[in-house]
């Protein structure tokens, strides 16, 4: 028994310890670059780039964000709205002002996320934070989900005159969604009304902000693609549509110093022309109309060298888009009642099948599936954050369904991918419902060297 025994000794018995010093970074400062333009901002499908030079620095472009300044206004005349207006930015609606993003080291693309930036965006955000994200930092990327599927800041109806009467109890809004009274609440609180400043951290949008590590005097370069306005915000009927302002984007990119023997060391890895490893879990979006039938497959693409999928994340949409009236941060189940992806026809994700019946909440296993992403993509385990989506939003608001594909056989390691999704549903799928899928996979670059400078080579 000794032999699978460990001893170990409290840690407060280690008088002798030594003490941890890390000096091996001398500063590091945020540099704000500007777009490559600056107008324009609000035209549908104006490329906006946005580049910085890196000569001679070190760049850590997992810490950098986007900060995008702007004012919501009535599309009709102009003006601001009026405080009664029940209009808000949607959650994550920066996102959904771009019809994507794309990446590029020294010119060649590292990553793209489009179309449906938006919508993927989401999806990772309630897939990845926690429930109290909403009332912390949420806000300041613009994040506060909903809590119900309608336009309304009140939270208590009108009382009239029965409120001074005895046993008077207050009747809650049944129509009242906290995000959105949330976000209506903090757009409406500056001067003049409706203006914004949110900064987004690129691990929102990118799989590369993965990539933890600092790069040398390379060429970064962002685009993003402007779509419309009416996917990011929402409003009640009879409120007028609005339009999104934007008046500044600019890149705040981490520069960062390290001390003289770290230069040293860094430096001699680029004089030997050493071939640097740049791996990462690349964001994949496509979407698809689908048809008024019980029965949905979908050939979601062909992937193969060593970009092998990961997870396959798909949710479903009913006339959520192009309408300032509907909410494309939710999304609809559609009464599914069966769900697998099969990779190269063979493999089956679930193994066995999981019938659901969401009329009588039978729905668990796929809310499992969701809530152990979490723990399996970052390692955080649900005792220490919990998930956004509870059990009774999964099906109200939130029904994502995450397919976990890493587990994968001698057959499928090698060669050519093909993934197809198979979907079952109780009844016919109503019109005007699209398909949004995310596939998150391997991604391996190598960083080379001329013995000067760094190059991007893929793998």
């Amino acid at each position: 028994m000794d032999s699978l025994v460990v001893r170990v000794n409290d840690d407060i018995l280690n008088i002798d310890e030594k003490f941890h010093l890390d000096d091996s970074i001398v500063s590091l400062q945020y540099r704000r670059v500007p777009s490559d333009i600056q107008h324009e901002f609000n035209t549908n499908g104006t490329v906006i780039p946005i580049t910085l030079n890196g000569d001679n620095t070190y760049t850590l472009p997992c810490k950098s964000k986007l900060v995008i300044k702007g004012q919501i206004r009535r599309a009709d005349n102009n003006a601001a709205f009026a405080a009664e207006d029940e209009i808000t930015l949607i959650n994550n609606a920066m996102m959904y002002l771009f019809s994507g993003m794309e990446y590029s080291l020294n010119d060649t693309s590292i990553e793209r996320v489009a179309p449906c930036l938006g919508q993927v965006s989401t999806m990772m955000s309630y897939l990845s934070q926690p429930d109290d994200f909403n009332s912390s930092e949420g806000l300041r990327y613009c994040c506060c989900k909903d809590t119900s599927v309608n336009a309304s800041s009140i939270e208590f109806e009108e009382s009239g005159n029965n409120a001074p009467a005895a046993h008077y109890r207050p009747t809650k809004n049944q129509e009242y969604n906290s995000g959105f009274a949330t976000r209506k609440r903090f757009l409406f609180s500056s001067d003049p009304r409706g203006s914004f400043s949110f900064s987004i951290p690129l691990s929102n949008i990118f799989g590369f902000a993965e990539y933890k590590k600092v790069i040398f005097g390379m060429k970064h370069s962002l685009k993003l693609t402007r779509c419309g306005d009416n996917d990011a915000l929402y409003h009640a009927a009879g409120v007028p549509d609005g339009k999104v302002d934007i008046t500044d984007i600019s890149w705040y990119m981490p520069i960062v110093k390290p001390s003289p023997e770290y230069i040293v060391g860094l430096r001699s890895l680029i004089e030997e022309r050493k071939s640097l490893p740049l791996m990462f879990r690349a964001r994949t979006p496509n979407t698809t109309p689908v048809s008024q039938n019980r029965l949905f497959n979908w050939r979601i693409g062909v992937k193969g060298g060593a970009e092998k999928p990961r997870w396959i994340i798909i949710g479903f949409q009913t006339a959520k888009s192009l309408n300032q009236t509907a909410n494309p941060a939710l999304f609809d189940h559609c009464n599914v009642r069966k769900a697998s992806i099969t990779l190269n026809n063979t493999n089956s994700y679930p193994s066995i099948e999981l019938p659901s019946n969401f009329a009588s909440n039978n729905y668990d296993m796929f809310y499992d599936m969701l809530v152990d992403f979490k723990k399996e993509y970052y390692g955080i385990d649900s005792l220490v954050g919990g998930s956004q989506v509870n059990f009774p939003t999964f099906k109200a608001l939130f029904p994502i369904f995450v397919f976990d594909v890493r587990k994968q056989d001698d057959q499928l390691k090698n060669g050519v991918m093909d993934i197809v999704s198979y979907f079952e549903f109780d009844d016919n799928v109503p019109a005007n419902t699209i398909a949004i899928c995310l596939v998150i996979s391997d991604r391996l670059y190598n960083l080379s060297s001329d013995g000067q400078n760094m190059g991007v080579i893929s793998l």
